[in-house]
């Protein structure tokens, strides 16, 4: 079909002519569509759709929450780009890496949308191989190749570490811990998300539990581990404890001598008051 399209420029889209795949990388929030819609109201669109052409039709690259705040707005068209993807795989490379690009993400959603990016690649380069297994490269001497840290840390400003974290917290959490972690407060925290997925299938379902009866028994995952292990929730002190535990332990030797140093007279003052000086 000759569109009349240039691959680049915005055209009008008539809606009914955009399919849907089922196979989408990102979750749809209806809420969120319908918060969109009145948004869109006021402002218009501010980054088009992205299609790929598909015979007198076209199918959905990014953009669907866009798309359907259209719909509830009763729009007939919506401004729409062609895809550059002649394949299924690059197209949905480019929503992953369109959605990446969002500030909107959860960490969950960028969790998933990271692993989503790695299996995407495994499966564009079958031959890759690292350490035995398959993965996608992160590190400077596979830049040649693909530029994959580079390129995400430019869009969305992560690190190589944080990029992997991310995506062995998708991989820890079980199907049932991601799906009922959407739309809960830990889904917008990485620590929760993270100290989730490091526990075993039967502690995750134990912690959701905890974390979304009603009212929540627990109010965190920390809470939860303490309740499993202790079988009682953390006072405020402890929390406070454990927090600056935790962020001392992971500091490396130089930034521990600064902290000292700029605390040095409550820490002098704490060690003659358990007589440790």
């Amino acid at each position: 079909m000759d569109t009349g399209m240039t691959t680049g420029n915005y055209f009008e889209i008539p809606l009914d002519r955009i399919d849907v795949p089922e196979d989408r990388a990102r979750n749809f929030d209806p809420m969120a569509a319908s918060a969109l819609a009145a948004i869109l109201k006021v402002q218009g669109i501010m980054h088009p759709i992205r299609v790929r052409a598909d015979g007198d039709r076209f199918r959905l690259v990014a953009g669907l929450h866009r798309l359907r705040a259209f719909e509830i707005n009763g729009m007939a068209e919506i401004p729409g780009t062609i895809s550059n993807a002649r394949t299924d795989e690059e197209a949905r490379l480019e929503e992953v890496m369109e959605n990446l690009g969002r500030n909107e993400l959860t960490a969950l959603d960028r969790a998933q949308h990271l692993y989503e990016l790695k299996v995407v690649w495994d499966r564009m380069h079958p031959d890759f191989a690292n350490g035995g297994g398959k993965t996608f490269p992160t590190g400077d001497e596979k830049a040649q190749i693909f530029g994959f840290a580079t390129e995400v840390a430019e869009k969305i400003g992560m690190s190589k570490r944080s990029i992997n974290i991310a995506v062995k917290i998708w991989t820890g959490l079980t199907p049932d811990s991601r799906r009922r972690l959407v739309g809960t407060k830990a889904a917008s925290n990485q620590s929760e998300i993270k100290a989730l997925s490091e526990q075993s299938p039967v502690r995750q379902e134990r912690i959701m539990d905890m974390l979304l009866s009603d009212p929540p028994i627990a109010a965190s995952v920390a809470d939860a581990l303490m309740l499993i292990e202790a079988g009682v929730r953390p006072s405020e002190v402890e929390k406070r404890y454990q927090a600056v535990h935790r962020a001392i332990e992971a500091l490396d030797d130089h930034t521990l001598d600064r902290v000292v140093l700029a605390h040095e007279e409550r820490m002098i003052a704490s060690l003659r008051r358990q007589g440790k000086i």
